[in-house]
């Protein structure tokens, strides 16, 4: 019967796909059914991807570069620079996604169950690629056994990994006399706050602060510095209503409702979290590597520190990262993955750094003056080489199937509005995430092994 319900819903994917197609919709041109080989020989390929335009000049350069030392290779860039995953989700139900694919650490468990992409381990192996300069943290995530995200064999390379950092406005802080968090040693819960109180200022005194301390807060790092977790390590169990969790999910709450040193979300409808970072209203704020660019256009002097840390002293939060996937149905598995090697290899990785929006993926390019970029901001960019290191991918990437984390996420709008505490939330909802974790993810269980002849064109659950 499950199987049924997976073919259905296939067959409704590709039915949409088709419709979109015969409509105009979404689904973008260049695909593996325009792959071919020319009349002089050439294979064409096709690749997408997205970014604002300054990322894709850099994008393009690279693809012009591997032309250049693959003659016999053309590559078409198929840019979707809005709804990546909608459009993508459609191209690959319908046949027309492109010969490799860019993926998001958060696609991909969806993606590879499905049956979507090529492993490449053996061609990995076999190739350039130096598995022991990549960072693990990067690598992980689009490792993929069957049963398990982070296990078994590469269906992916990693593009990129973009640690998160607190960023900090170092104006704001001279104005108020406040010391600069330390560069390596994160600052505890309380000196976060004390360092926030001081930060936040109410000129009228209407109860309304102009000037925050603190902006809105990556609650998951939160969870594991204090010990606390989301998942069990095997997978199986919700257990973010355990005290550790409980309790710094509460703190993070309690930084608006009750110290009110960061936003609420009726101060966030007016203006978001980085526009107030921007315009000089926050003065501290967690963000990704890939704001760097967009923060050295701006007219003050800023940097970076760990995120703070709870109960355990280190400090913890999550990276992104996006993969390079090959389309099982390409009919050109070798040039396509000529391309991957390329892009995701020591030159590829030296091209893409010099933008500043994340840090390579070997180790040995992160130590240079390539990525440190002497000079720039931030001062401390030594802090993103310790996230890539020790930061963990985020929740989303925990399961092929996220529908109990989309619940959580849901009801936890309750505990940021400030109407619930986050102990009765999670209390209440534990069970229902439990019953969603085990209905989406079988496989996790042992219940409904997933293989590639199966999982083919499965798409979403």
């Amino acid at each position: 019967m499950g199987r049924v319900k997976k073919q259905l819903s296939f067959f409704l994917m590709v039915l949409l796909a088709v419709s979109l197609a015969a409509c105009g919709g979404s689904a973008q041109e260049g695909g593996v059914q325009e792959s071919k080989v020319d009349e002089e020989g050439n294979v064409h390929i096709s690749i997408s991807t997205w970014g604002l335009p300054d990322e894709l000049a850099v994008f393009n350069e690279l693809v012009d570069n591997f032309e250049n030392d693959n003659p016999n290779i053309k590559v078409n860039v198929i840019h979707i620079p809005d709804d990546y995953s909608g459009k993508m989700n459609t191209m690959l139900a319908g046949g027309t996604a492109p010969d490799v694919v860019f993926t998001s650490d958060g696609d991909f468990g969806g993606w590879v169950k499905a049956g979507l992409f090529l492993n490449i381990q053996d061609m990995v192996e076999e190739s350039s690629i130096n598995l022991e300069d990549m960072w693990e943290s990067a690598l992980s995530r689009y490792r993929w056994d069957g049963r398990v995200l982070g296990e078994g064999d590469l269906y992916a390379l990693p593009k990129d990994i973009g640690p998160s950092a607190l960023f900090y406005n170092k104006e704001l802080f001279d104005e108020a006399g406040v010391p600069y968090p330390d560069p390596e040693v994160p600052m505890t819960w309380d000196e976060l706050l004390e360092k926030a109180k001081a930060l936040t200022i109410d000129e009228n005194g209407n109860g309304r602060p102009d000037q925050f301390g603190l902006g809105p807060i990556w609650w998951e790092g939160f969870i594991w510095s204090n010990g606390g977790d989301i998942l069990s390590e095997d997978r199986t169990t919700f257990v973010m209503n355990e005290p550790e969790a409980v309790e710094a999910l509460q703190f993070v709450a309690d930084l608006t409702h009750v110290h009110k040193v960061a936003p609420d979300s009726r101060s966030l409808e007016a203006m978001d979290a980085d526009q107030m970072f921007e315009t000089g209203r926050i003065a501290m704020m967690t963000a990704g590597r890939w704001m760097v660019p967009t923060y050295r256009k701006l007219d003050f002097d800023w940097d970076v520190a760990p995120p703070p840390a709870g109960a355990t002293g280190v400090s913890s939060s999550w990276s992104g990262s996006v993969g390079y996937a090959i389309n099982k149905d390409t009919n050109f598995p070798e040039e396509a993955f000529q391309l991957i090697e390329y892009l995701a290899g020591e030159r590829g990785q030296e091209i893409q750094t010099e933008l500043g929006f994340a840090i390579p993926t070997y180790k040995s390019v992160s130590e240079t003056d390539v990525f440190l970029q002497p000079g720039e901001k931030p001062e401390n960019a030594e802090a993103f080489i310790i996230g890539a290191e020790t930061q963990r991918p985020g929740p989303w990437t925990l399961t092929p199937n996220n529908r109990w984390l989309d619940h959580v996420n849901q009801n936890l709008t309750y505990l940021w509005n400030g109407e619930r505490s986050a102990e009765e939330i999670l209390d209440e909802i534990a069970d229902e995430v439990q019953q969603l974790l085990e209905e989406g993810n079988p496989e996790i269980f042992g219940n409904e092994p997933a293989s590639e002849e199966e999982g083919e064109g499965d798409g979403e659950e």
